[in-house]
């Protein structure tokens, strides 16, 4: 009767360790997700700016007050580089 109990208690342990990391993997895949998307809406906001206006915009703050971005700066750091108004600027999202 005890081996019973004990390989039920093992399992039971092994089940929630796999439930836990499931769970784990999930929101990272979901993190990765958002900053891919993210990602994309600063460079699709960046590009309609360039096609109205004939230039990159100078930062982040421009393309939120004027093209609709929305940035949730407490969760994550843009690295929006432009090297002149005409070259596509390089733009890195990090998760904070």
């Amino acid at each position: 009767m005890k081996k019973h109990s004990l390989t039920a208690i093992a399992l039971i342990l092994l089940f929630l360790f796999f439930l836990y990391f499931s769970a784990e993997n999930v929101k990272t895949q979901r993190d990765n997700e958002k900053t891919y998307i993210l990602a994309d809406a600063v460079i699709k906001s960046a590009v309609q700016a360039y096609a109205i206006e004939g230039f990159y915009p100078p930062n982040i703050e421009y393309m939120e007050n004027n093209y609709g971005l929305i940035v949730d700066h407490e969760k994550y750091v843009i690295s929006y580089n432009i090297f002149a108004s005409n070259i596509m600027p390089e733009v890195e999202i990090f998760l904070k």
